[in-house]
């Protein structure tokens, strides 16, 4: 192949990577600016925090006239036997995650009804793997706990002034 081929080849090349349609992901538009986060501390408020902070909300205290006043009430977490071996040994689990929080927005004289967000996971066990399993349930956890966060982001968005 002589070089006007692969000068030909290259630019093509570099022409369908532009022409694909890919763009970073930027910002996500929000309609509030201020926020205040109330209630209890739960294992995802800072990143929660993060997210706002990253989209350019900020937070503030509910004495400072929020947009949306957000309370966290709770997350619990829940680890079901799902099904046993002929042995009476679990073979699986499924574990859940939940979020339970309420919203209010500066022209709301009241809360909103309590929002419950859920996820879950199913995952094999094996006593001959035990740590690799221990590991395997917590990079699930983290995982659920992140998908709560998104899910909680995504309903703020949704929430119209």
């Amino acid at each position: 192949m002589n070089s006007l081929h692969k000068k030909i080849i290259a630019l093509l090349s570099l022409l369908i990577i532009t022409s694909c349609g890919f763009h970073m992901r930027g910002m996500t538009e929000i309609s509030f600016k201020k926020i205040s986060l109330e209630g209890k501390e739960l294992s995802f408020t800072k990143s929660l925090k993060k997210i706002l902070n990253n989209n350019k909300v900020a937070i503030v205290s509910p004495t400072e006239n929020p947009q949306l006043r957000l309370e966290l009430l709770g997350e619990e977490s829940e680890k079901r036997i799902l099904s046993l071996s002929g042995q009476g040994l679990v073979r699986e689990y499924e574990i859940f995650y939940r979020v339970r929080y309420r919203i209010k927005t500066s022209d709301s004289e009241i809360w909103s009804q309590e929002n419950i967000l859920e996820t879950r996971r199913d995952y094999t066990y094996s006593d001959s793997n035990l740590i690799g399993k221990e590991e395997e349930e917590r990079q699930l956890n983290e995982s659920m706990r992140n998908d709560a966060i998104t899910n909680l982001f995504n309903q703020i968005q949704l929430i119209k002034k």
